[in-house]
């Protein structure tokens, strides 16, 4: 009898095990997408000009980036500590901890689409309040794959002093008796256009990631649930165990 009660208190921590180490290997998943969301945007912010507009307000794409990054930070960072907690009381206590932590985080994204949708905003909307806020290293980078220049086209910048970056001109050689010169050519075609084709073309891909990081919230929700409940069942196994043991220890005595 006393080798049956072993056997299943050794599986119960198995189980928990396993479990324990799937929810910390989710957890440091979205710990480092965190940390690449809130990277990405400290670079942007270190290197525009909308850090000076930071606390105006305004910069619609830039909190929502933040926000949810960190969503995805301090998630992740709780959900690794609590998975790696080895003392009882202090595991269901992380464990708690985290729950309510990722049902306020899901509630809030959650929130979030539903307010991008009473707004009304359009992928257009997004993609012009994006390009405004980003810095120039991201839109070379646009504009050197798109092979375009600006949001709208080189024409954007008549009225302005924005200097135009260098990767709003090609390169083409021209032959000259027998010399070879390079010539910058302006590009005409501006990103806006090619970006949102991009995404159309690509929404089952972007759409199944962010599909995916939001099931992964889901999977850690009932994960935590699940040892929270086995945690419960191990510790009132447990104290039936000892009060059995007692009374067997009294009843020895009293022979």
């Amino acid at each position: 009898m006393n080798l049956k009660r072993f056997n299943m208190f050794s599986m119960e921590n198995k189980m928990i095990g396993w479990l324990r180490h799937v929810l910390t290997a989710i957890s440091v998943l979205l710990f480092l997408v965190g940390c690449l969301m809130l990277g990405y945007m400290a670079w942007v912010l270190a290197t525009s000009i909308t850090v000076t507009l930071f606390l105006s307000g305004t910069l619609i794409f830039t909190y929502s980036v933040l926000g949810v990054g960190l969503i995805f930070f301090i998630t992740g960072l709780v959900g690794w500590v609590a998975g790696a907690s080895e003392v009882l009381c202090v595991l269901r206590l992380r464990l708690f901890q985290y729950l309510a932590l990722l049902i306020l985080a899901v509630s809030a994204e959650i929130g979030g689409i539903v307010a991008l949708n009473l707004l009304q905003l359009r992928l257009d909307d997004i993609l012009i309040n994006g390009w405004a806020e980003v810095n120039q290293g991201t839109r070379n980078i646009v504009q050197n794959n798109f092979n375009c220049c600006g949001f709208y086209g080189p024409k954007e910048f008549a009225y302005t002093n924005y200097p135009i970056s260098n990767s709003c001109y090609n390169t083409i050689q021209e032959v000259n008796k027998e010399t070879f010169t390079n010539a910058q050519q302006l590009k005409q075609s501006g990103c806006g256009a090619p970006l949102k084709f991009w995404l159309d073309d690509n929404k089952a891909i972007w759409c199944s990631i962010l599909a995916a990081l939001g099931g992964l919230q889901l999977m850690c929700i009932v994960l935590c649930i699940h040892i929270i409940h086995k945690l419960k069942d191990k510790a009132g196994y447990k104290r039936a165990s000892d009060k059995r043991r007692l009374h067997d220890e009294k009843g020895a005595y009293s022979l």
